[in-house]
């Protein structure tokens, strides 16, 4: 087994083994420069990725994996992306310019689902029951201004997105940073993240917190 193969095992099992925790590992939030490899994706992949079920007595209704890409994951995807397509310092760095842009106009989130129904995996219709939101430590939300379905390559989805499965579908979630004084949602800023897909049928909810979140609700 290579290398890349035996890490991939690695983070994976880590992740399966933060999910059964009741607290997940913290996160970064900043925008502090960090200096990753290659080798270091799969374990920025884990601490950004978050899973959950939604259990009924029909068995899981829902089940989701969500990677909040932040600007300490987006570095670490660089890092990846430029080793995987070998790609010359100029282009990482437009790569890096490009992701560093994205990441302070959006809060963006890899969501891979499934369900035991196909039919309610269908976030990004107009007419679907689920309610997405993202909300920050003092309970303020944002809805999301795009939900989109991607159709990524099988093999980009397992290098770098390594929790789909063969029933899943992908999506990207993007809400628009608020901008100006007044604004209720503080976001990063308040210590905490959280992810709530809600339906008649039930809610799954996925969270990201800071190091220093003493006195976050």
């Amino acid at each position: 087994m290579s290398r890349l193969s035996v890490l991939r095992v690695c983070a994976l099992s880590a992740l399966l083994a933060a999910c059964a925790t009741s607290r997940p590992p913290v996160v970064d939030f900043s925008e502090a420069a960090k200096s990753y490899r290659s080798d270091d994706y799969l374990p920025a992949f884990e601490a950004w990725t978050r899973h959950a079920k939604l259990v009924q007595d029909i068995g899981t209704a829902m089940e989701i994996w969500a990677t909040f890409k932040s600007w300490d994951f987006r570095q670490a995807y660089v890092a990846r992306y430029a080793k995987v397509y070998d790609l010359a310092d100029s282009e990482r760095e437009q790569l890096a310019k490009s992701q560093q842009e994205t990441a302070r106009a959006v809060y963006e989130i890899h969501l891979v689902s499934q369900s035991t129904t196909d039919k309610w995996n269908d976030f990004d219709r107009r007419t679907s029951p689920w309610r997405i939101t993202l909300l920050d430590g003092t309970g303020a939300e944002l809805a999301p201004t795009s939900v989109k379905v991607e159709k990524l390559p099988e093999v980009y989805e397992n290098e770098f997105f390594p929790t789909r499965t063969l029933f899943s579908k992908t999506y990207t979630l993007r809400f628009v940073r608020p901008e100006g004084a007044g604004e209720s949602f503080v976001g990063p800023e308040s210590g905490r993240m959280i992810l709530r897909v809600a339906s008649p049928i039930g809610k799954v909810e996925v969270a990201w917190e800071a190091k220093d979140v003493s006195g976050v609700r």
